[in-house]
């Protein structure tokens, strides 16, 4: 439902309605005709609402609600259209959100400090809580409260649902955890803080890799501070089983072939794997980035042509996939939390480790340092390239008391020195592109350093909506779980199966 909610202003812009009732249902309390809400005219009964609302809105917006009043006329059903007798009266699905939000803040009685900013994200591990707890230390000695809203599950798709009930519900955090594809949508619907000023302050520009201040950028303005680069297609493996077996990690796809052979051989599990859909998804778009190559990998993902999809460099791609998922021999469903497989991997049940540059941080909160744990190297086939996920926190309209906060906590989350401690605990590495290479481990060396090549191919994740939205992802990866799972479903139909995907995401785009 909130999902729906939130997108009722792009339907209801594409049929030519405005939805002032619904905004003077909220703040003129008694019984009124509403007008195309399901396209009929109907008597709805409505709660009074609190004194203090009342009072507040009275003083604000009896002009307006009068005016309204007396202009709004019925009209027909099959028309949905109410007309308020000039275009500058009409109120948006966007006036209705903002509207709740400023409801909801009102109707709740609360105490707060001034400086006490909210922020909602989904950094629950161990690691994730060291990088979080950097930033909250930060704010704190600049005059900032960092109030935790942390919400668990992987993959963030828990947290984005509660977002979207707070937004709805009118109780919207300072700050959330919003990355990807989700950013233009909330700033398309006037949700999130512009922070022009800030990027304009601390030189974002200059500072900041431009393929980053792109993603947070939307219409000339900046709408979220970038705050980590992840690179997805980077393999773990086990450094004193490497060194027991004298291997050196692989960087083709035949010597990860003899490895497996010889873990096996040595009694060890090859691969720390899962079939959560997501982290299947997290694999495959590694794989498919060696195998398609950047030109045929920016034609699936980022340009989505559904015919390329039918290439037979992803029938290869899904092949391999299976091929990783039946290393470790025939096994039952297995949904392994990550975490759960990086302790694991840790402690020498397993030789390889495939999950993106966040398990590095993992293993720095279980030992210190991922390099004495851990070699590190791109997956097979995909030097020089970076597949990658950014985090980025945008700041949420909703009080304006709290924006110069807002603004301040912006400024400090590019700062050198945090973008330091926080990417270091989170396995990830600075968004700035003036920092010293030589003050990063080994993996993340090499991390920043291809992300930093100009001759470099950065292409973005498909499965960390980088390139797709939330329903698109969730639809993608459970394709590639239910191939991976059931041997009756060939490559071939996957092809076909992933391939509609992008049509309906193209069909969508189409009509908004």
């Amino acid at each position: 439902m909130d999902a729906t909610l939130l997108r009722i202003y792009s339907l209801i812009k594409r049929r030519g309605c405005t939805i002032t009732v619904f905004f003077l249902k909220l703040i003129h309390c008694e019984s009124i005709e509403v007008h195309c809400v399901t396209q009929t005219t109907q008597k709805t009964s409505l709660m009074k609402c609190k004194s203090l609302i009342l009072m507040v809105f009275s003083k604000i917006l009896r002009p307006f609600i009068q005016t309204s009043l007396q202009k709004a006329k019925p009209c027909r059903a099959e028309a949905c259209q109410c007309k308020l007798g000039r275009s500058a009266d009409k109120v948006t699905f966007r006036h209705f959100l903002n509207a709740s939000v400023f409801l909801g803040m009102l109707s709740v009685p609360f105490v707060t400090h001034a400086q006490t900013l909210d922020v909602m994200h989904w950094w629950t591990s161990a690691s994730e809580r060291s990088a979080a707890n950097a930033l909250a230390q930060a704010f704190n000695s600049h005059g900032l409260q960092w109030q935790d809203a942390a919400v668990e599950g992987g993959g963030g798709g828990a947290a984005v649902k509660v977002l979207k009930s707070r937004v709805l519900s009118g109780s919207p955090p300072a700050a959330a955890q919003i990355i990807g594809t989700m950013l233009t949508d909330w700033a398309d619907m006037g949700l999130v803080l512009p922070l022009t000023r800030v990027a304009a302050q601390e030189a974002w520009k200059q500072q900041i890799f431009p393929e980053v201040l792109h993603l947070v950028t939307h219409k000339h303005q900046p709408i979220a501070v970038p705050l980590g680069i992840h690179r997805i297609n980077s393999v773990l493996y086990q450094r004193t089983i490497f060194d027991k077996l004298e291997m050196p990690p692989p960087r083709d796809w035949a010597a990860l072939e003899g490895v497996a052979r010889r873990l096996r051989n040595a009694g060890i599990t090859p691969i720390a794997w899962s079939d959560e859909n997501w982290q299947v998804a997290t694999v495959f778009e590694a794989v498919l980035l060696s195998y398609a190559g950047p030109e045929l990998y920016e034609r699936l993902v980022r340009a989505r042509h559904p015919e390329a999809w039918l290439d037979r460099r992803v029938e290869s791609a899904l092949n391999r996939l299976r091929w990783l998922r039946d290393l470790n021999g025939p096994m039952q469903r297995q949904e392994s939390n990550w975490i759960d497989n990086v302790k694991a991997f840790h402690a020498g049940r397993f030789g390889i480790l495939m999950n993106g540059d966040w398990v590095r941080g993992e293993l720095l909160a279980l030992t210190g340092s991922s390099d004495s744990s851990s070699y590190c190297a791109p997956m097979p086939g995909t030097e020089g390239m970076h597949l990658y996920s950014i985090d980025t926190l945008s700041m949420l309209k909703g009080s304006m008391s709290k924006q110069s906060e807002q603004e301040k906590a912006a400024a400090l989350l590019t700062s050198v020195t945090l973008q330091r401690s926080y990417n270091r605990v989170k396995g990830s590495v600075p968004v700035l592109k003036d920092i010293d290479p030589k003050l990063l481990d080994s993996c993340a060396h090499e991390s920043w350093s291809t992300f930093a090549n100009p001759r470099a191919h950065r292409v973005p994740s498909l499965a960390h909506r980088m390139a797709a939205s939330e329903a698109t992802k969730e639809a993608a990866a459970g394709v590639l779980q239910r191939f991976v799972l059931n041997r009756g479903v060939s490559a071939q139909q996957t092809q076909q199966q992933l391939a509609a995907v992008m049509r309906t995401l193209l069909k969508e785009n189409s009509r908004k």
